[in-house]
């Protein structure tokens, strides 16, 4: 009787011995650590014609390196090697040539794990005009805000003013990390100029966050609430609307900048931009912050021809009699009525919206567009010439107290009902907040920073 065959029942003494020495190695052996990940960016703040601020940030502190090439130059890249141990990197590129593309890419050791590009600004004194897109208050609504998102991505610009408010809770770690994923694409292609609102200082970690993520630096290199930029023929100052500006640190700052910018080469226009506007046809109404401390009337002094704002989630444009204004604050957060048109008042409207601005040597020209492609309000102006689109003139002398109202502005079929000053209209699964007290906060981030703690205020 024939016996079975055994078939591969015992291994040989060689590859037991192989197998076994595996075993041995795969025991002894620390498991391998996952790789290091972007959480955030990169993505480009405080550019100029010749430098760039390159941020992002990792999912854990390391060093790391950017490599940044020109395009089409057919030169080498060039590498920027960032040794801090930090998640948070602020990589300084210097030596750019202006109106010149480049691409940059991040590097963990020699891993890519993110790229972009960057188009420098035109020279300050060449005669080329600018175009950039404003929008804020984007908290609250991811959809809407992806939803403004995808319309600015279709509408070509240089970079991007945000007047404040981009997150819900600015200490919440999980607010900013959906705003950089909803808005990545976006910050991918163009840099960002975020102005501070006051979900971005609720507290001393919301501070700390927003110097972290879009502080201005200093000459030091410490992180401000507030800062300047020239691009092209203009000169931009970025303003914390919660400082207290009857005196301190910041009305220094803005009274030496305005000072510095009257006789600065070049330079043909001023724009200033705040998160609360001293002039509102919304609920919020005027700052009383910046009226009391006469900032209108020294913008105004100093020349500045353009105020952007947000704070209010509507549309504005107006002339306050000595300056013009535009409130962007549409780009996600609950919608508001428009509840106190003034004389002042030029076109209001509750909506989702983004503004392209294109400021050029003779005029300044704005293009306020809806999410559905409509075009909302077109107008521009000459230097201290009214808003061309209107049929008449500022009101001489308006001011935020006592202005004569105006008939408001149609509002469009199923505009929400507003809300209070206390911004007490929530989203569906958030919670209106309370007004809050205020007090001094001191943040430490790239160097101690002096922020003025605001509770939120809705």
């Amino acid at each position: 009787m024939t016996r079975p065959r055994c078939l591969a029942l015992a291994p040989t003494a060689a590859s037991l011995v192989s197998a076994l020495a595996l075993a041995s190695a795969a025991h002894a052996a620390p498991p391998s650590a996952p790789p290091t990940k972007l959480l955030k960016g990169p993505y480009v703040t405080s550019f100029s014609d010749t430098t760039a601020d390159i941020r992002f940030e990792l999912d854990a502190p390391g060093p790391a390196a950017l490599e940044v090439v020109r395009t089409g130059a057919g030169a080498p890249p060039r590498k920027i090697v960032d040794a801090a141990a930090t998640a948070n990197h602020v990589v300084h590129v210097t030596g750019l040539e202006a109106a010149k593309s480049y691409a940059y890419a991040v590097l963990i050791g020699t891993q890519f794990v993110g790229r972009g590009d960057v188009t420098a600004a035109p020279p300050p004194n060449g005669g080329a005009s600018i175009k950039f897109i404003v929008y804020g208050d984007d908290r609250s609504d991811p959809t809407a805000h992806e939803a403004i998102v995808r319309n600015i991505l279709a509408a070509p610009s240089q970079f991007l003013v945000n007047t404040g408010d981009v997150v819900e809770d600015g200490g919440s770690a999980s607010d900013w990390q959906s705003f950089f994923s909803i808005e990545a694409p976006l910050l991918r292609e163009r840099p960002l100029f975020l102005c501070i609102g006051n979900h971005e200082l609720s507290d001393d970690e919301a501070g700390a966050s927003f110097a972290r993520y879009f502080g201005f630096p200093d000459a030091s290199g410490a992180m401000k609430p507030y800062g300047t930029a020239r691009l092209g023929p203009a000169r931009f100052f970025f303003l914390n609307g919660m400082h207290d500006w009857g005196s301190g640190e910041e009305r220094a700052w803005l009274d030496r900048e305005l000072t510095r910018a009257e006789t600065e080469a070049g330079l043909l226009w001023r724009i200033a931009v705040v998160h609360q506007s001293p002039w509102s046809s919304g609920p919020h109404g005027p700052s009383k912050r910046l009226v009391d401390a006469h900032i209108p009337e020294l913008l105004a002094a100093h020349k500045v021809d353009l105020l952007l704002a947000g704070h209010d989630h509507i549309y504005e444009r107006g002339d306050s009699g000595t300056m013009k204004y535009v409130i962007s604050g549409g780009g996600g957060a609950p919608l508001y009525r428009i509840t106190h048109p003034t004389a002042m008042t030029r076109k209001a409207e509750a909506a989702y919206h983004y503004v392209e601005v294109t400021v050029s040597q003779f005029d300044v020209r704005t293009v306020a567009h809806r999410l559905d492609g409509s075009i909302l309000d077109k107008c521009g102006f000459l230097r201290g010439q009214p808003w061309d689109c209107d049929a008449v003139g500022p009101a001489p002398g308006a001011g935020p107290a006592g202005s004569v109202p105006a008939a408001p502005a149609a509002q469009p079929a199923g505009a929400p009902p507003g809300s209070s000053t206390r911004c007490s209209v929530a989203s569906p699964g958030l919670a209106p907040r309370a007004e809050g007290g205020l007090g001094p906060v001191a943040l430490g981030v790239a160097g101690a920073v002096a922020l003025s703690r605001r509770r939120r205020r809705r």
